[in-house]
């Protein structure tokens, strides 16, 4: 296929046919290889190939003023020094653009994830203006094609570089956005620490009285009373004991003051565990955590009381993480956009925990799904 997409270039400079056909096959490759849809492999392609072939309309054009000479004279046969070296040129440009982006790749994945359907216009428009001009230079070339085809192109490379940088603009936001998340997250984090601190020293303190009454109790010969105390003392170190331990410090302070919520709202929480290692930042995983969790509580509350349940899994997979986060529900949740829309009031601080999740799963280049209907919902995230 190679040789043929070469014998083709050697043949015609220009082909708004292979630009439209032959790039079929080329996306059907790449989608196998890179594991996306054909569709958005096919409408890449094809951008990127109207794009080159109108950059190389120019000498072409040129050609035929100098040479007068129509279209298919300059576009058919064998080719001159300048416009190989032309075409060369092209490449290398597009060659050192990649090396100095760095970020390049990202750049075009959510190029293709949010402005699909606007590339495709795009492409359609272009392959339009390509075919024009090579139906108009079938009569001859004019020094105004020359100067409408610079004139377009300029515009197609002017519109490339506002969506790259709206692409920018909306990444910055949403970086501002996920620091702001992190940084309440932390402050609640800080402030659960406060009450569990206070916590600890009223335990601490209450454990003084309690020796000094089991002791008084004991020199005045009164065990039933001692005993009483001792049961009830020990009845509350066996409910600190049911508290969770995971190995890992951090996600046991989430998952323990996420327990408390869910036990004062009578929520049933089951939990599987087998880690050895956690990918992400303890900042990232409480913004991870801490949106689930808030999320899957908010909607097991509403359900009666014999159906509140929240199961999460943590588990290590050929050194994979895995994280499974399932509760019960009564509605199906709202979506615009793929987005999920909130029901609280407060709309912009609400409605962008899930977006947060998102993108810290894309920074590590994992994969995230849901799964829901009108009685569950399911989120499970592979890094």
């Amino acid at each position: 296929m190679a040789l043929l997409f070469v014998w083709n270039a050697w043949e015609s400079y220009i082909s708004n046919l292979v630009v439209l056909f032959g790039n079929i096959l080329w996306a059907f490759f790449y989608s196998v290889y890179f594991r996306c849809s054909f569709y958005t492999a096919y409408i890449w392609e094809n951008f990127y190939s109207v794009m080159v072939s109108l950059l190389k309309m120019p000498i072409l054009i040129l050609m035929g003023l100098l040479q007068h000479k129509i279209f298919y004279d300059v576009n058919r046969g064998e080719k001159c020094f300048a416009e190989v070296f032309w075409c060369l040129l092209i490449e290398v440009l597009i060659i050192v653009l990649i090396k100095k982006k760095s970020n390049i790749t990202k750049l075009l994945r959510m190029l293709l994830s949010r402005y699909k359907r606007l590339l495709f216009v795009i492409f359609l428009i272009e392959w339009c203006m390509l075919t024009y001009s090579m139906y108009l230079g079938e009569r001859g070339f004019a020094f105004i094609d020359f100067a409408l085809h610079l004139i377009f192109i300029i515009c197609s490379v002017l519109l490339a570089l506002y969506l790259m940088l709206n692409i920018l603009y909306q990444e910055i936001k949403s970086e501002n956005i996920m620091l702001d998340a992190i940084q309440n997250n932390l402050q609640n984090q800080n402030d659960k620490l406060q009450v569990f601190y206070n916590q600890n020293n009223r335990q601490l303190h209450d454990v003084k009285h309690i020796m000094i009454y089991l002791r008084n109790c004991l020199e005045s010969g009164k065990t039933e009373e001692a005993l009483t105390q001792v049961r009830d003392f020990t009845d509350d170190l066996i409910a600190m004991e049911r508290k969770v331990w995971t190995g890992f410090s951090f996600l046991d302070f989430v998952l323990n003051s996420k327990k408390l919520e869910m036990d004062e709202n009578k929520i049933k929480f089951e939990l599987e565990v087998d880690l050895y290692q956690i990918p992400v930042k303890d900042a990232e995983l409480g913004v991870v955590l801490g949106n689930l969790f808030d999320n899957a509580i908010e909607a097991a509350k509403k359900c009666e009381l014999s159906k509140r349940k929240v199961f999460l899994r943590i588990c290590n997979r050929n050194d994979m993480f895995l994280l499974c986060l399932y509760n019960t529900s009564i509605q199906v949740p709202l979506m615009v956009d793929d987005r999920f829309v909130t029901t609280k009031k407060d709309k912009y601080a609400h409605g962008l925990g899930v977006e947060s999740v998102k993108r810290i799963v894309d920074k590590y280049n994992g994969n995230i799904s849901f799964q829901y209907d009108d009685e569950h919902f399911e989120v499970n995230i592979l890094i």
